[in-house]
């Protein structure tokens, strides 16, 4: 009875060890996804509802040089969108700006910003700590948008994706 006890709890480590020593050995992931939404923009935005939302898609196109390509998605936005960056802080704080996203003018289908920026030391902070990074997005004007900003999510809370 000892004897098959010994050996389950050996194969039960097993099992539980194996999995870590497989994801150490995966390349860093390539592509991050931020779920954006009122509730978490800091401070929140009076005139957002709870059905403001919106996506932020960072894919690492050259790990060696930090060019990174985007795409953001919102809808049901109060105001016009006027910009939308990524900013340094963590969870419940508001933060300095880092990288600004270029928007998509006369974006249809949600689609409110696309491009691509080449900055290795972001890349390389953001890989360190995702946690300490957000992406938000700005309507106007004051009074019906949101200028301090209307939807947030941090880089940590969906993503990276394995890919």
């Amino acid at each position: 009875m000892n004897r098959i006890r010994a050996v389950v709890v050996a194969a039960c480590l097993a099992l539980l060890t194996s999995p870590a020593v497989a994801l150490a050995d995966q390349p860093a992931s390539g592509t991050f996804l931020v779920v954006l939404d009122a509730q978490e923009e800091v401070p929140l935005c009076a005139t957002a509802t709870n059905a403001a939302r919106g996506l932020a898609l960072f894919h690492v196109a050259d790990e060696a040089t930090g060019e990174i390509s985007y795409k953001l998605v919102a809808n049901n936005l109060p105001g016009s969108v006027v910009a939308a960056h990524i900013h340094l802080a963590p969870s419940g704080v508001a933060g300095p700006v880092v990288q600004p996203l270029a928007l998509t003018p006369g974006a249809d289908n949600g689609v409110i910003g696309r491009g691509s920026f080449t900055n290795p030391t972001l890349l390389a902070a953001i890989r360190a700590n995702p946690e300490l990074y957000y992406v938000n997005v700005h309507t106007a004007p004051a009074g019906v948008g949101c200028p301090s900003g209307v939807i947030r999510g941090q880089l940590d809370a969906r993503g990276p994706l394995n890919n």
